[in-house]
């Protein structure tokens, strides 16, 4: 039983490492999505985040610009990061029930 124990403590420091690289990452990167909004014909893009309860708009440029695409792909990191995290978070409780010796 001692082997199945220490394979637990490993996958339990092993995933805590995961779960503080990914919380790091995600504090770096910004919140929010991409909105676009339509003004005199024309197409601007605004990166849309919520601050003490208010919805805040910051504007990027237009649709094909450089920082467009940058916030873009740091946006799609985030959700992608958050999703990793969450299966990260449900492994943990599983592998700190294993330890405990529940089923």
């Amino acid at each position: 039983m001692s082997t199945v124990s220490d394979i637990l403590k490993e996958e339990r420091r092993r995933l805590l490492e995961l779960k503080a690289r990914y919380e790091h990452e995600l504090n770096q990167l910004p919140k929010g999505s991409i909105a676009y909004k339509r003004r005199w014909k024309k197409e601007y893009c605004y990166r849309a985040y919520r601050h003490e309860n208010r919805v805040k708009f910051e504007y990027l440029g237009q649709p094909h610009s450089d920082a467009v695409k940058t916030m873009t792909q740091q946006i799609a990191r985030r959700k992608s990061l958050e999703s990793k995290l969450k299966q990260v978070k449900d492994n943990l409780q599983e592998v700190d029930r294993g330890l405990r010796g529940h089923k």
